[in-house]
């Protein structure tokens, strides 16, 4: 592609420093080698860079994949060299973008890509100016089409982009490193602190289920132990089962009562229980037909997995509404206050929420599990149980073990777990509460570091190309000078192309080699004519020594006629 230098003294958008001149970017680039070796049978391997071979946050080639010719994806591709910028023209690939290092010169580029080339420019400062949200942004208004918006070539190479004195665009590359440096070195130290806290909040709820965080509270308060209380709970549930029995109720109850328990061997004052009976667990069994066809605009709430994007509570913003009669038919998982939800398949498995406040009659779907803590436990210890290192382990075990990861009410069921005395949950929870504010606070103020780090870097790049973050220097050369030698310099390159092209040896038509009339009766297998015949054997233009031919194979010939014209065929 050649495009001519679009040269305007006239400000495009912003003024310019005298120094400096606007270009469309086309003008200052030349074109990348394409190349189309992909059924070359050769065992030259090369390296392949795709969209997904780059990191957009670090803005470099990371993942290459490695090919022969004899593999290389289907597509015709292009060679990119050192100090190239390849750009990805797929939205939403846009942010796609890597500076070339030497060792990917003469490596393959997908054609996704926009290589820009630049000549006798600084490229980081290309690079860089390609960067900015003034660049991408633009590009991404011109994309074009549904499934997958792309721009063209020629769309990137007509942008505009500031150029100033060669001098002057390395002490500003210079200094865009320089800040650049030191604010990613900041982010790094940010986004370390936050995977710390992420260690940090699992390694807190591994000490409140092991006894860790409540060893103080324990040597002051004596004498109080939850396997006492576990028998309490289980002689009242005992009860008020044969009670029920006793009444004649049509309904046969649950035998709640029917769960195992042992005093813990590590820590007196806690027991070793089994969930399975100790606490309720119910789903909605399938969806009983319901169907979206069935939400209605008020009435009952239906919560799914979105109710727990938002932290520990459970929120209703996201929820759709059923009837009454659709509410009903589920007494099981209609839910009250200081229930917990946890998602039990799909992307959302794992998460966790209790719910705090219940505007509404409400159910769940079928990707929910309901959780009563009943009187064993306080709801919010039970949450930070599910939120904690047990659960976690679980998960991952579900995610990586199947390509549709689902959690069973009986992998709930069947964990066995310490359960403290219900005035040290009540401790635990104020403990972990308390420090869990603190850990909130933090990771809000570091998102809002973190998010002011990007605003800090697209502020560095505007001023870079505003003229205003180093000083112009009067002793620089003009950038129209340097256009001009760009454009010596381009129409050099283009003329070496052309003349090269001439030494290129010319593709000599292959001549079609004639068969006899023979030949040609073999490889038929239907009857041919005459006149077909004639024409394409070694016959054509002399119809003589093509009836000579014919007298002597006549024995091995069927002739047959078809109207005027004759079909010939060898016998079998």
């Amino acid at each position: 592609m050649k495009l001519k230098v679009i040269v305007s003294k006239e400000p495009i958008e912003h003024k310019l420093p005298k120094s400096w001149i606007w270009s469309n970017l086309g003008g200052i680039t030349l074109t990348s080698t394409k190349t189309n070796k992909k059924n070359e049978k050769s065992d030259k391997e090369f390296l392949y860079i795709d969209i997904n071979a780059i990191d957009n946050e670090t803005f470099k080639i990371t993942a290459p994949k490695l090919y022969t010719w004899g593999s290389a994806p289907s597509r015709a591709q292009q060679i990119i060299k050192e100090n190239d910028i390849v750009f990805s023209t797929v939205r939403p690939y846009l942010k796609n973008i890597a500076f070339v290092k030497k060792k990917y010169h003469d490596e393959i580029a997908s054609t996704g890509f926009c290589v820009i080339r630049p000549v006798l420019i600084n490229p980081k400062y290309v690079f860089y100016y390609v960067l900015s949200n003034k660049f991408i942004n633009e590009v991404n208004s011109l994309a074009k089409g549904t499934s997958y918006p792309a721009v063209t070539n020629k769309v990137v190479f007509n942008q505009k982009i500031p150029i100033p004195p060669l001098n002057e665009q390395q002490r500003i590359v210079y200094k865009i490193e320089e800040l650049l440096s030191e604010l990613d070195n900041s982010v790094a130290n940010l986004k370390l602190v936050q995977s710390q806290i992420k260690v940090y909040r699992q390694a807190l709820l591994k000490h409140a289920f092991s006894g860790k965080l409540t060893e103080s509270w324990r040597r002051d308060n004596h004498g109080i132990d939850a396997t006492s209380g576990l028998i309490d709970i289980q002689t009242s549930r005992k009860q008020k089962y044969n009670q029920i029995l006793n009444e004649g109720s049509v309904k046969k109850p649950k035998a709640d009562f029917n769960f195992t328990f042992k005093s813990n061997k590590d820590i007196p004052s806690w027991a070793d229980a089994s969930l399975d009976n100790l606490i309720g667990i119910n789903a909605r069994i399938g969806w009983k037909g319901l169907t979206k066809k069935e939400y209605t605009k008020e009435g009952p709430l239906l919560l799914s997995v979105h109710a727990l994007n938002y932290g520990k509570n459970v929120v209703f913003k996201d929820a759709n509404h059923i009837t009454v009669e659709r509410y009903e038919e589920s007494p099981e998982i209609k839910l009250q206050l200081d229930y917990i939800l946890l998602c039990k398949d799909g992307a959302g498995i794992g998460k966790v929420g209790i719910i705090k406040n219940l505007p509404d009659k409400a159910t769940v779907n079928s990707s929910l599990l309901v959780i009563d803590a009943k009187e064993v436990f306080n709801p919010d210890f039970l949450y930070y149980f599910f939120l904690g290192p047990t659960m976690q382990k679980l998960v991952n075990e579900k995610i990586s073990g199947s390509a549709i990861p689902h959690l069973f009410q009986k992998d709930i069921k069947k964990f066995n777990l310490k359960v403290p005395p219900k005035q040290e949950q009540n401790r635990i929870v104020e403990i972990l509460e308390s420090r869990f504010t603190l850990i909130e606070h933090l990771e809000k103020s570091i998102d809002n570091c973190l998010k002011d780090s990007t605003v800090l870097r697209n502020s560095i790049l505007k001023k870079a190309f505003e003229g205003k973050l180093v000083n112009q220097d009067s002793n620089d050369e003009p950038a129209i000078k340097l256009l001009q030698k760009i454009r010596a310099e381009k129409e050099i390159y283009h003329k070496a192309l052309k003349e090269l092209d001439k030494l290129k040896p010319k593709k000599k038509r292959q001549m079609e080699t004639k068969k006899t009339v023979l030949e040609i009766l073999k490889e038929s297998n239907s009857p041919i004519s005459a006149q077909e015949l004639w024409t394409n054997s070694i016959h054509q233009g002399d119809i003589e020594s093509f009836y000579e031919e014919i007298k002597e194979i006549h024995s091995k010939l069927i002739e047959v006629k078809e109207n005027t014209e004759s079909l010939l065929s060898l016998k079998k």
